[in-house]
């Protein structure tokens, strides 16, 4: 029996591990502090400008023009402002493409990290949504809202020490008494709009997944003229995002109005009779009665900022819990670390294995399996009997729920399996772009001579010779500018550059012609040569290439060995292979 050694779980030092509000935020790339610091500048420089202009114009109006250090101080104020204005949106721009591409590298891997099962039940829809639309939501908010909101919360407090220091103090604690009217508003309106803000996104990420379904199977739906149906849910998708949007907007001007009408009227009329008031009563000149109203126009910046923004601050907000409730579900177990075993020289070996899906079902169980090392081995039986589920264990992709992986020393875990298997799908998976790109999915680190060899050694060398892009060929989406049967060969010399000790083929000729199928066969053959190859078919002809056999009937293992042995058998794979032979004589007669 191995020892129960599986794979380690990985702690917060591991790239593995997700979880908390932390995960969200790239390190280091938050503008926040910069924008902050920047915009103190430039409200402290423009309050010392309005403040130099009243003292100006009160020097004047008494015959006594301003000395030489009133023009400097004047343009060394207009030189911060203007160098604070200039900065703060390069700052935030910069910030935005490192944050935006750094939260979505996180939700990339923590998409991986959970597994596809996982991804599948979240919607594949609304895992795009949450990696674009949020992203970019939630980078607004924390790159170009929460610096430039914050600067404007402290610009009043700046904007009171000025008045305070250089005009009146008593009018500026007056001032200040109606600055503490301002969080108090915005709280409010926060709490008030937050579920509009909710609905909103659930809207549009149910869009998302509507229309992502639409693309994927545009081939069915024009099939089965449903082309119609599919576009009445867009389009009842698209009129929810619409009236949510509405809301969220109509509520964002009620926010500006409400504030226009009552805050800012009563901050600056209440300047107004105080600059009056001091300047009748000789407390300021004209002068800097005017400078008091001019500060009371900066004083406005956090609720004009707050107003005028709402929409971005509401949504980013919202994108940003979002982001962060994806980010704390748990990790698939295939994220842990792999161990470091030598299956070329072990074989693979299962014992009494189950595994299952999420409905808590088995698909398989009581399997009992060895795969030497070296053996090439077909898996078969009718749909629904488990082949398809078996390679899903193999590949890492679903755990067992009883049963060892062993390589005869130590259990193995999803990730063990996963890096030391190699995986040919039925539909080869090939990304929109160059090939160079699809291969060193493989192994970043390989040359292109060792692709082009690679290439030669599948069959693809004389296609490749007549590309003038070579490999900067772009190859489309889903391999678009590729026949079957190259696709089919790519995917197998990907699977060869990957150097895993496991190859593992599901139904690796079924869409490929008689000729191709023949041609892929004795490729396999080739490429096989010092792996374990294990390979789903329902192609009876394919046994004559290996050496050992699976029949699975019901989830269960009904037949094993050696596949001359096996067929000698009275059982499944004889009859089957009886069947199979006088199909083809008839065939052959008919001729």
């Amino acid at each position: 029996m191995p020892t129960q050694l599986h794979d380690i779980a990985p702690g917060r030092g591991h790239p593995a591990y997700h979880g908390g509000v932390s995960k969200v935020i790239v390190p280091g790339s938050s503008p926040t502090v910069p924008v902050v610091g920047l915009a103190v500048i430039v409200s402290a420089a423009t309050a010392w400008l309005a403040v130099l202009l009243g003292a100006g114009l009160d020097a004047v109006l008494a015959d006594r023009p301003p000395a030489a250090a009133w023009y400097l101080q004047v343009a060394l104020a207009l030189l911060a402002a203007g160098t604070g204005l200039v900065l703060i949106p390069v700052v935030i721009q910069r910030a935005s493409g490192r944050m935006q591409a750094g939260v979505r590298a996180r939700l990339l891997e923590h998409y991986l990290a959970i597994g596809p099962l996982a991804l599948a039940r979240g919607g594949h829809g609304q895992r795009v949504n949450t990696a674009m639309d949020a992203v970019d939501r939630m980078v607004r908010y924390r790159a170009g809202f929460t610096g430039p909101a914050l600067a404007a919360v402290i610009t009043p407090f700046i904007v009171l020490g000025f008045v305070a220091v250089f005009l009146d103090a008593s009018a500026a604690a007056i001032l200040g008494i109606l600055l503490l009217l301002v969080p108090v508003i915005v709280l409010g309106f926060q709490r008030l709009f937050r579920s509009s803000s909710g609905a909103y996104r659930r809207a549009q990420g149910t869009l998302a997944a509507v229309f992502m379904d639409a693309l994927r199977n545009l081939g069915m739906l024009k099939l089965n003229n449903a082309s119609g149906w599919m576009g009445t849910k867009v389009a009842a998708a698209a009129q929810n995002v619409r009236v949510q949007v509405m809301k969220l907007l109509a509520r964002n001007q009620l926010v500006l109005l409400v504030i226009d009408a009552t805050f800012a009227l009563l901050l600056l009329s209440t300047a107004a009779l105080l600059a009056w008031w001091k300047v009748d009563t000789g407390v300021l000149g004209v002068g800097g009665g005017l400078s008091l109203l001019a500060l009371s126009f900066l004083m406005l910046a956090p609720v004009n900022y707050v107003g005028s923004f709402f929409y971005i601050g509401m949504t980013g907000r919202t994108a940003q819990e979002r982001i962060t409730q994806v980010l704390t579900e748990e990790p698939h177990p295939g994220m842990l670390t792999a161990l470091k075993v030598d299956l070329r020289a072990t074989g693979l070996h299962l014992e009494s294995v189950a595994a299952g899906y999420e409905d808590g079902a088995d698909a398989i169980s009581g399997i009992n399996l060895s795969f030497p090392a070296g053996s090439r081995t077909a898996v078969i039986g009718a749909s629904g009997s488990g082949k398809s589920t078996l390679l899903r264990l193999l590949s890492g992709q679903l755990e067992t729920s009883a049963g060892l992986v062993h390589d005869t020393r130590q259990a193995l875990g999803t990730a063990t399996l996963r890096w030391n298997t190699a995986v040919v799908e039925q539909n080869s998976t090939l990304f929109a772009m160059s090939l160079r790109e699809n291969l060193a999915l493989a192994d970043p680190q390989a040359t292109d001579q060792e692709m082009i060899g690679l290439l030669h050694r599948v069959g693809l060398g004389d296609w490749f010779e007549a590309l003038e892009q070579g490999l900067d060929l772009p190859l489309g989406e889903g391999g678009a500018r590729l026949s079957g049967g190259q696709g089919q060969r790519l995917a197998i010399a990907r699977a060869v550059l990957a150097d895993r000790p496991v190859l593992l083929l599901d139904e690796p000729t079924s869409a490929l012609d008689v000729h191709t199928e023949a041609q892929v066969l004795q490729l396999l053959g080739t490429v096989g040569q010092g792996r374990i190859t294990i390979t789903v078919t329902h192609r009876l002809s394919m046994l004559a290439d290996y050496d050992r056999v699976v029949v699975m009937e019901a989830g269960k293992v009904i037949q094993a060995g050696r596949t001359q042995a096996v067929l000698a058998q009275d059982g499944y794979l004889a009859r089957a292979m009886a069947a199979y032979t006088r199909r083809s004589e008839r065939i052959g007669g008919h001729r």
